[in-house]
Parts: C-alpha cells; sequence; structure tokens
C-alpha cells in the first residue's frame, strides 16, 4: 500500500492542478465561446470515447487481468505494445467500418443537434486516437507508471484545450480549425504518451507469437470480449446523458449541462488518481489469492475516496452561488443540474473501488451483468426523464443508474467475497457533511455568495481536520500537519 499511497498522493496533486485548469475553463469558456459550440465539442468527445471504449476489443481489461503473466523485462514484454495496436488497430477498421456505413442514422438522431453530424468523420478519427490514449495508458499503469499518464490527461489536455478556446475566441481560426484542433490536442497526448513508453523501454515491435500460444487463449478471448462490452457499458453511462441530451434537447443545452457537471468531477479526482495505481495491485492480489489485500485497498480506497470527495463536496455546495455568478445567465438554468449530479459522484466515492474488485477477480462476468442492468436503467431514466424535466432529468437519471449500480455492486461483494469497505470513519464523515450542509443553509441568505463560499469553505475544512485530527481517518494528512508543526 506504500506504492500506491505515494503515486497516489503524486497523481492527486497533479489532477487537482488540472481541476484548478478545469475551473479556470469553466468561468473563461461560456464568456469565449457560445454554449452551442461547446456543446458541440462535448458531443464529439463523448460520441468518440463510446466508440474509442470497444475498438480495442477488451485489451485494455486484458492488460490489467494478464500482464503480471505477460510482464518480462528480459524481451520487452513478449512485445506487448505491438500486439495491443495491433489488436486496436482491427478493432477500429470494424467498428469505424460499422459506424460509418450507418451514418445516415446519426444524421437524423441528431437532428436538432445539426453540427455535429457535420463533423462524423473527424469523430471516428477522435475515437481511433482516443483508443490508443486508453490502452496505452493502462500499459503505463500495469507498469507501475502512472504520473506521467496522469499530467497528460489531467494538465497537458486542459492546458490545450484553454489555449485553442482561446484562439478561437479572437477569430484566429474557423470552427472546423476548431474541431481539428480539439483533435490534434489528443493526437499530441498520444505521441507524448508513446515517447514515455519508449523511454521506459517498453515498446517493441517483435510479437513473441510462441509464448502467446502457451497461454489460455480461449479464456482470454472470452474475458476481452466479455470486458468490451462491460467497458462500453461503464464509460456509456458518463456519457449517455450529454449524447441523448443533443438527441431531445439542442447543442447549447447540452454545452449548459456539460460545464454544470464538470463543477462534479473535481469531486471524483481521488477514484480517478487511486483507482489507476491500485487496479494492477488489485490485479496482482487475485492473482495469488491474497484476498485479505484486495480487501484492504477495498477498504482504504472507500476511506480515502470518501473523506475528499465530501471536503469537497460540502466546498462545491458552499461555492456554488459564487461560482455561478461569474457565468453567463444562460447556464444558471444548470444549477439544479450540479446539485443532483453532486450526489452521484460522492455516493460512486463512497462505494470504492468495487468495479475493479469484480472486474480483477475469477467473477469477473458478474461486472457485465450488473452493468448491462445499469444501462438499461440509465437508457429508461434519460428517455423518460430529459423530455419531461430537461437536463435536470438527465441529472436525475444518472444519479437513479449510479446508485443501482453501486448499491448491487456493495451487495454482490459483501455476500460473495464477505467484503465490505465501510468502517467507523464513514459514520465520522457522514457527520462531518451533515453538519456542513447545515451550516451552509443557515448562511445561505446572510451573506454575499463569495462572503457565503469562503465562510462555508473555511467552515468545512476546518471541521474535517478536526475530524481527521481527533480520529485520524487519513493518517498521511496528520502527517503533514506534524511536520509543518500545526499539531503535535
Amino acid at each position: 500500500m506504500g506504492e500506491i499511497k505515494k503515486q497516489s498522493v503524486n497523481n492527486t496533486f497533479l489532477s487537482y492542478i488540472g481541476a484548478g485548469l478545469g475551473f479556470l475553463i469553466i468561468y473563461i469558456q461560456p464568456h469565449l465561446i457560445s454554449s452551442s459550440d461547446i456543446g458541440l465539442l462535448r458531443l464529439l468527445y463523448s460520441f468518440s470515447w463510446m466508440a474509442a471504449i470497444i475498438m480495442p476489443l477488451g485489451m485494455g481489461s486484458v492488460t490489467m487481468r494478464f500482464f503480471p503473466k505477460i510482464k518480462n523485462e528480459s524481451n520487452i514484454h513478449n512485445g506487448f505494445f505491438s500486439l495491443i495496436f495491433l489488436i486496436s488497430s482491427i478493432g477500429a477498421f470494424i467498428i469505424a467500418g460499422a459506424l460509418y456505413i450507418n451514418k445516415s442514422f446519426f444524421v437524423n438522431y441528431y437532428q436538432k443537434s445539426p453540427e455535429f453530424p457535420e463533423y462524423f468523420n473527424e469523430s471516428l478519427v477522435l475515437a481511433f486516437i482516443l483508443s490508443l490514449i486508453s490502452v496505452y495508458s493502462v500499459y503505463s499503469s500495469s507498469l507501475l507508471k502512472t504520473t506521467f499518464t496522469v499530467f497528460l490527461t489531467d494538465v497537458f489536455i486542459r492546458i490545450g484545450q484553454l489555449v485553442l478556446v482561446i484562439i478561437y475566441h479572437y477569430q484566429l481560426i474557423s470552427k472546423h480549425l476548431l474541431v481539428l484542433g480539439y483533435i490534434g490536442i489528443f493526437l499530441l497526448q498520444l505521441i507524448f504518451l508513446l515517447c514515455y513508453l519508449y523511454k521506459l523501454k517498453a515498446i517493441s515491435f517483435q510479437i513473441n507469437w510462441k509464448f502467446y500460444r502457451t497461454l489460455d487463449l480461449k479464456n482470454i478471448f472470452l474475458f476481452a470480449i466479455l470486458m468490451m462490452i462491460t467497458a462500453f457499458a461503464s464509460l456509456g453511462i458518463k456519457f449517455i446523458d450529454q449524447l441523448m441530451i443533443g438527441h431531445f434537447l439542442n447543442e447549447n443545452l447540452v454545452g449548459v449541462y456539460a460545464t454544470s457537471v464538470m463543477m462534479c468531477v473535481v469531486m471524483e479526482i481521488p477514484f480517478n488518481s487511486l483507482e489507476r495505481i491500485a487496479q494492477p495491485k488489485i490485479a496482482h492480489a487475485w492473482s495469488i489469492n491474497d484476498v485479505a489485500e484486495v480487501e484492504k485497498i477495498y477498504e482504504m480506497s472507500s476511506r480515502y475516496m470518501f473523506f475528499v470527495g465530501a471536503l469537497l463536496f460540502c466546498i462545491l455546495w458552499a461555492s456554488l452561488d459564487a461560482i455561478f455568478m461569474f457565468l453567463p445567465l444562460e447556464y444558471h438554468q444548470g444549477k439544479m443540474a450540479f446539485y443532483i449530479v453532486s450526489f452521484s459522484s460522492l455516493f460512486n466515492l463512497l462505494t470504492g473501488v468495487n468495479s475493479s474488485v469484480i472486474m480483477l477477480s475469477h467473477k469477473y462476468f458478474a461486472t457485465s451483468f450488473l452493468l448491462f442492468i445499469l444501462i438499461v436503467i440509465s437508457v429508461i431514466a434519460n428517455y423518460t426523464l430529459i423530455p419531461i424535466y430537461g437536463i435536470s432529468g438527465a441529472a436525475f437519471a444518472l444519479l437513479i443508474a449510479i446508485g443501482t449500480f453501486n448499491l448491487l455492486k456493495y451487495i454482490y461483494i459483501l455476500i460473495r467475497f464477505k467484503m465490505q469497505p465501510f468502517s467507523k470513519h464513514t459514520a465520522y464523515i457522514f457527520f462531518c457533511i451533515i453538519i456542513c450542509i447545515g451550516f451552509i443553509f443557515i448562511i445561505s441568505s446572510a451573506f454575499h455568495p463569495i462572503v457565503r463560499a469562503i465562510l462555508g469553505s473555511g467552515f468545512a475544512i476546518i471541521l474535517f481536520s478536526l475530524m481527521n485530527i481527533k480520529f485520524k481517518s487519513i493518517e498521511e494528512i496528520n502527517k503533514l500537519f506534524k511536520r509543518f508543526k500545526v499539531i503535535k
């Protein structure tokens, strides 16, 4: 766990720099480009990711689960780098071809968001780039090297997007070049990632076919197909709401909704940072049947992520009116969506790395079944609620789907593996949330939004810090306090 903590701290530090950039984008972007332009880029990104997640044909999940058996530094891991590229390219050809043949369907589906279909071909190119980024990021994580990939994802991409939007605002480029530049930023990310893997001496163009024939290829193939479907459903829950808003409403409201949801992304930074390094550790623990280590990671992931996420939840609630003060009036209709989505993010953090615990075990097929239930609930909820409640309906649909999914995973792990992530620290954190939200409501009408943000955020930070000093929920924070002689 020491290595997990160390890399998680580094990753979290970079991720919060990225979060700061993300908030800067939230403030600046609506003043630089229209909500329809924001909606266009979000639709492009969401649609491309939906295609990208199945293009590698499950190689990302195969890497997480089977790389401990494939890893061999003496021959550069049996040419696994090239095997990833070969299979991902085959998958990209199949998926992109199938989507292109059905292009007319998507053109008709997005009649209320007419700009997006104009860039359908470009979305397929972006999908292939994103697919390679996803699998090679997992490959890097399996080598226990995650910090640079976090920098690329959370810092480099956001700086690139911010610069691009500023250039577009001053009419130095056309909208078509804006889209091409947006794709180009991800292409640069892929190039830098490949250079990093080359530096790690993890690139080989000679596939050791003889070695791979010794593996249980049938089992690996079935796992890959199952996990491909699983990953598609898992990622779909993140983007299906925006895609359906584009269908039922328009690109403008996609931009408004995406801006509101981006504020909640900062809460899930602990999850993304910890999961990147926890996954290979869980995979290794399951491979040697070290159940105690899996249970330890499961409990710590819930405790760490829920503590940080809860603190950010309270800070965001205290600061929301101040945040919306600086956004155009058009975006204020997304405030209710933020409140709803923030609850789904908090619940997701509470349940820890439950997907990894199941997916990397010998009971991995259960993840697919649970995700099938998730995607069905999500589609029904979005189709039912968006036409009635607009973007707030999309937020409610996300809360219903995420809540149901995590509850089912919790019950499954409890029954099948006799594990659960909660402890007395969970209750302490819940208690702090209730006190903070109560304090925020008490001062809500008495102070200016900026003053309220300062008072509410300060109160939350002090309360969580005192709780942690008393009950030692996150000992690393107390060690930091001791280093600066804040506590003895």
